[in-house]
């Protein structure tokens, strides 16, 4: 049986309260947007991550990656910061555009359902996200799953 090492891709805050991304790197990958991080990392995945690899394995992807239109961790949405920290925000920008440029991503997986509404800077940062974004030509979906 011939495994497959994996290539972590994985940033992270110095205090590890904020995550900016974490994934699989692969030739055909994609990215995928979700609300927050929880306490995921490499070789820990949390239910949700677990679920991101198999759906985007599903679709023919080989690696991905893990963004959220805000980095900091909660595993409560509710536990997060009550008005937009704007140094983890610009942060978050920054890392998302510089590694969709070098992992020459194409798609981006829409993920964030409900949660996107417990806090008004959520949307605030999705469409930041989209501003940064909207230069490369990028394939914007909701991807099936089985």
């Amino acid at each position: 049986m011939d495994i497959k090492e994996i290539h972590w891709l994985y940033e992270n805050s110095s205090t590890n309260k904020e995550r900016y991304f974490l994934g699989e790197h692969g030739d055909h990958m994609i990215a995928c947007i979700g609300v927050n991080p929880s306490t995921a990392s490499p070789n820990n995945l949390d239910p949700t991550l677990k679920k991101v690899k198999k759906i985007a394995s599903f679709n023919g992807f080989d690696g991905w990656i893990m963004y959220n239109v805000y980095p900091q961790r909660a595993t409560d949405p509710n536990a997060l910061d009550s008005s937009l920290n704007t140094d983890i925000y610009t942060c978050n920008l920054k890392s998302i555009r510089a590694s969709i440029l070098e992992l020459n991503i194409k798609t981006v997986w829409l993920a964030y359902g409900d949660l996107i509404a417990k806090r008004d800077y959520l949307y605030l940062s999705l469409f930041a996200i989209y501003d940064s974004l909207k230069d490369l030509d990028l394939n914007w979906c909701i991807i099936n799953h089985p």
